[in-house]
């Protein structure tokens, strides 16, 4: 028995925890901050082992504040693969039968932003030279775009300057879906074929120009002249450089010189560069001249010897039949993009006809250039697929397979290559078939290339980035650095404050906070939800499994309620209810904004010790560990001040001293030996121990100031 877990499943988990966010059962997750004490080098912070003590004990003890995490700040990550600006990587082509897929997809700078392109073709496993660039409108297209060195790419999406600088890191940048992309996407499309092997004997071959269409009105009989082409290799080039143009060649004079006044051949450039020349439309005595003549640019004016001359293509077949099976494919003019299968070549004279098995949806005329090439025949369970042979003229072997239309439904599919039948071939005495070239088909991605980038791109990591800006409304420390970077789940809020209103009750009348039992849960915004029966922890999971937010009633006080083991959001001017009691319902809620941590966007972890004085003429210091004489109660100062000392890492219970009875509990600094007092306390925000915390990483100190903002980047692979 053997047994896989596809790269999907991470992906799976790694959506969830997105989703979870964002869900009407949604989870609430915060990133905090913590460990204001020295790490033993603080250049090397200590690997964290899977302990409870390294993950769950030791981290509440040093949390010192936290922050919300909103939907816009979780995003996919993929790797940050930047497109090579030397050209002198090879990309890997996507490929559904590959084990693995590795560098198939690259990260592209386009002005401010940035554009992802997933490599359908890596021409034969060639450098990437030429990097693919967005324009317009190609979000809206189905199809990928071919760039100069013979690769094909699919745009993916693109990512703004913002969210670049907000999400990426150097090895990680977001993923942003793109609905146009998916939308256009093409389900079970063909877009590449692999060549395996070329075969050989593939002579049917040729291009030219469309000399008559629809001989004698009959749309299906075309007359064809060929256009012999050829590569030309130059020497040294001068006066500039050749480019596309009339190429023209000129003879020599008795010195050497170019003699512009015997032109004896010309043709078209088609492609240029310092080392060949492709030329095409071909006129005059072209061959043969190779060390009589010099070749001239009319538009350029380069000028250059030729070191070499090789034509590309023979004319036309005088042989019947010559192209039968084969394709007609238009690649230029009126009709461009069209094939046809031959179903007859017809050679009458000096005449070159064929006859089409069936019309071109767009008329053709003499401005249409055409390619005969050998048909490609596809058997799978879509339908659509129109592809070509591109041949080597020179092997005769099946080079390439060029995709006319990509067709659509495959799930599956094989690929015959049909050229001469039986046909005699130029310099054979007898008839040959040609062997089989051996073609693959790519198939896409279900949905088509472009529809789940998530997904197709191995997304299998979560990035959460998360600005700590100032003091987040007094909840974040300046005074302090920390150390610890963590990603806490569902934690549950110790005390909030809650003005409450005159309400009116559901059976009429009005309420107040005596509506309320000490030890009930009230639920905001939505009573409906909960069961008729009196079970609290019924309730208490109801209320959390529809999003709703709740809490424990722990006191009443005139027109307030102190609501513990908070979960979710209170928000003001909202309705509360009594989870126990669906008739007694109470409007309004008024959140106190000094102690309303669960609208807050951050909490502090912190036990302040309000009220302080020091008795003592020696200061206490941060950092240090303090003592209460009387109860034995540790904490360590992450900051003091005149007025209060916060503590982390607190052992013990802590008693406020009351300067009315003068009841007096003295604390003393363990390294400073300073002695004070307090005469209130500030419990920590949250239940300490409540929550899941989920990630945790140790970094070197962070320093914080009152007008600094620090950007907390965190990566979590599934």
């Amino acid at each position: 028995m053997t047994k896989k877990i596809t790269k999907n499943f991470a992906v799976h988990n790694a959506r969830q925890f997105v989703e979870s966010i964002d869900e009407q059962s949604n989870s609430i997750y915060y990133v905090f901050g913590g460990r204001h004490i020295t790490w033993p080098d603080e250049n090397n912070p200590p690997e964290i082992t899977d302990s409870l003590e390294d993950t769950y004990y030791q981290l509440y003890r040093d949390m010192m504040f936290g922050k919300k995490v909103g939907p816009s700040d979780m995003k996919h990550m993929i790797e940050n693969n930047a497109w090579d600006t030397t050209g002198n990587t090879v990309y890997s082509k996507y490929d559904n039968r590959a084990d693995t897929l590795t560098n198939f997809f690259v990260v592209t700078v386009n002005g401010a932003k940035h554009d992802v392109f997933k490599c359908l073709d890596n021409n034969k496993g060639s450098k990437s030279t030429v990097k693919p660039t967005f324009v317009s409108g190609m979000e809206d297209d189905e199809v990928y775009i071919t760039t100069a060195d013979g690769y094909q790419w699919k745009f993916m999406y693109q990512i703004s300057s913002a969210e670049y600088a907000k999400f990426s890191t150097t090895t990680k940048v977001p993923v942003i879906a793109s609905a146009n992309v998916s939308g256009n996407a093409s389900p079970g499309a063909i877009d590449v074929m692999t060549v395996n092997t070329g075969g050989s004997r593939y002579f049917s071959v040729a291009n030219g120009v469309v000399k008559v269409a629809n001989v004698a009105g009959n749309t299906l009989i075309h007359e064809l002249e060929s256009l012999v082409s050829a590569n030309i290799v130059p020497t040294s080039v001068t006066n500039g450089a050749f480019t596309v143009e009339r190429l023209d060649l000129f003879g020599k004079h008795a010195n050497g010189d170019i003699n512009t006044s015997n032109n004896v051949a010309n043709g078209i450039i088609l492609q240029a560069d310092s080392t060949l020349l492709r030329i095409t439309d071909i006129a005059g005595n072209f061959f043969g001249q190779t060390s009589n003549v010099i070749m001239k640019g009319q538009t350029s004016g380069a000028v250059s010897a030729i070191q070499s001359l090789t034509p590309t293509t023979t004319s036309l077949s005088a042989n019947t039949d010559f192209y039968k099976g084969s394709v007609l494919y238009i690649s230029s003019g009126a009709g461009a993009g069209q094939q046809r299968t031959i179903s007859e070549y017809i050679v009458t004279g000096s005449a070159r006809r064929v006859l089409t098995a069936t019309e071109f949806d767009t008329a053709i005329d003499s401005t249409s250039r055409f390619e005969i090439s050998p048909r490609v025949v596809v058997d799978g369970d879509g339908s659509g697929v129109q592809a070509r042979a591109i041949v080597n003229t020179t092997s005769f072997a099946v080079d390439t397979i060029d995709i006319i239309n990509r067709g659509s439904g495959y799930s599956h599919a094989t690929v015959r290559v049909f050229g001469n039948t039986g046909i005699v071939a130029s310099g054979e005495s007898t008839a040959a078939q040609a062997n089989n070239a051996n073609v693959s088909v790519i198939i896409g991605p279900p949905g088509g290339h472009g529809s789940d980038v998530i997904s197709e791109l191995d997304a299998k990591t979560v990035g959460i980035s998360i600005d700590f800006a100032n003091t987040e409304n007094g909840n974040i420390s300046i005074n302090n650095d920390y150390r610890q970077f963590g990603i806490l789940k569902d934690p549950l809020f110790a005390n909030v404050q809650l003005s409450v209103s005159d309400t009116t009750l559901n059976g009429g009348g009005t309420g107040s906070e005596n509506s309320f039992s000490v030890g009930s849960i009230i639920v905001q915004d939505g009573p409906e939800v909960l069961t008729s029966s009196a079970n609290s922890t019924i309730h208490r999971a109801e209320a959390q499994a529809s999003g709703k937010a709740w809490g424990v009633v722990k006191s009443r006080a005139s027109g307030t309620l102190a609501i513990g083991e908070v979960y979710g959001t209170l928000v003001s001017s909202k309705r509360i209810f009594d989870a126990a009691n669906t008739s007694s319902l109470v409007g309004s809620v008024l959140t106190n904004p000094s102690r309303s941590s669960s609208t807050a966007a951050s909490f502090d972890q912190r036990l302040v010790l309000t009220g302080f004085t020091n008795t003592s003429s020696v200061a206490f210091t941060s950092d240090e560990i303090i003592k209460q004489d009387s109860t034995d109660a540790t904490g360590v100062v992450e900051v003091i001040n005149t007025t209060s000392v916060a503590i982390t890492r607190t052992q013990g219970n802590w008693l406020a001293s009351d300067t009315v009875s003068g009841t007096y509990y003295n604390f003393t600094g363990q390294q400073s030996a300073g002695v004070g007092y307090f005469t209130g306390i500030r419990q920590p925000d949250l239940i300490k121990g409540s929550g899941e915390i989920l990630y945790v990483e140790n970094q070197q100190p962070i320093t914080r100031a009152a007008d600094q903002t620090e950007r907390v980047k965190l990566l979590i692979e599934f």
